[in-house]
């Protein structure tokens, strides 16, 4: 189809947006609520080197204030580092066997003894909503208060050992609007300047199917080349961009946002399937 001149005020801006939004929700539902919508990011990377680290404190996750999180990474288009972050509303899932003190930890697991006691384990167990294989989801306000009521200490180096046997879903801040949440998603919320170009990914200069297709219908030409690079293939989304994988599947790891009642609406996949980000319905309360 015929280039169109890019949008060029504020106004074209979000009217680009929701052109674009529209073709990837596939049509807004007209009964969707105004709010509760919420989007989550979780890695391997990130639960592979979680500890020791200097944000897991009770003030931290109890503060009310988004915040940015140290960036292990470094910069590279699509970079989740760049979010502002929930810490208050995220998640934290304790594997079954970390809390029950079997398999690799306690006297006789390799992994030695847990670096909290059993009251910890037992009041997770205890207040907090299981999944099918026994791991427990806090909110980080929660895991705040249990941390200072039980004294367990998550900075340290005695919390290395935990690395992998906590699941992180990051919630980054959004104002619980849909179109706040595709902006996100979507890292479109930092405005036209921050597109990411087809000669930013090295790989790859079409989206996959059907989305190649649709997105043509987007006007502006930044933003059409911008979310091509977030529909890849599976193959060209292992080194660079994501794969969009609409309502159709939970991008690992962020299936245990279903045990908390959250509906998917909208995921993302990135490089071996070890990352995955998230638009989800939030449940009520």
């Amino acid at each position: 189809m015929p280039e169109t001149a890019p949008p060029t005020g504020p106004e074209d801006w979000d009217t680009a947006l929701a052109g674009a939004f529209e073709i990837l929700l596939g049509g807004q539902p007209p009964a969707a609520p105004a709010t509760g919508y919420g989007v989550y990011y979780a890695s391997d990377s990130l639960d592979e080197f979680l500890f020791p680290n200097s944000w897991m404190t009770v003030g931290t996750l109890a503060g009310r204030e988004p915040t940015t999180l140290p960036d292990p990474d470094g910069p590279y288009p699509f970079s989740p580092w760049a979010w502002r972050f929930d810490l208050g509303g995220s998640l934290f899932r304790f594997d079954a066997d970390l809390l029950a003190g079997t398999g690799a930890w306690g006297a006789d697991g390799h992994k030695g003894p847990r670096p909290f006691d059993e009251s910890f384990a037992t009041a997770l167990r205890t207040t907090h909503p299981s999944d099918e294989d026994g791991g427990v989801l806090v909110r980080g306000t929660d895991l705040g208060l249990l941390l200072a009521r039980h004294g367990a200490d998550l900075t340290g180096e005695d919390s290395e050992p935990l690395n992998t046997w906590l699941t992180v879903l990051l919630r980054v801040a959004t104002d619980g609007t849909l179109t706040d949440a595709m902006r996100a998603a979507t890292f479109t919320g930092r405005g036209p300047a921050h597109l990411v170009s087809t000669d930013d990914i090295r790989y790859a200069d079409r989206a996959a199917e059907p989305w190649e297709e649709r997105l043509g219908a987007v006007a502006h030409p930044a933003l059409r080349d911008h979310l091509r690079m977030l529909c890849l293939t599976r193959e060209h989304a292992r080194s660079e961009g994501g794969f969009y994988r609409a309502a159709e599947g939970w991008p690992w790891p962020t299936e245990a946002l279903k045990t908390v009642g959250c509906s998917l609406v909208a995921g993302w996949g990135f490089g071996e399937s070890q990352a995955g980000a998230v638009v989800v319905r939030l449940p009520e309360g």
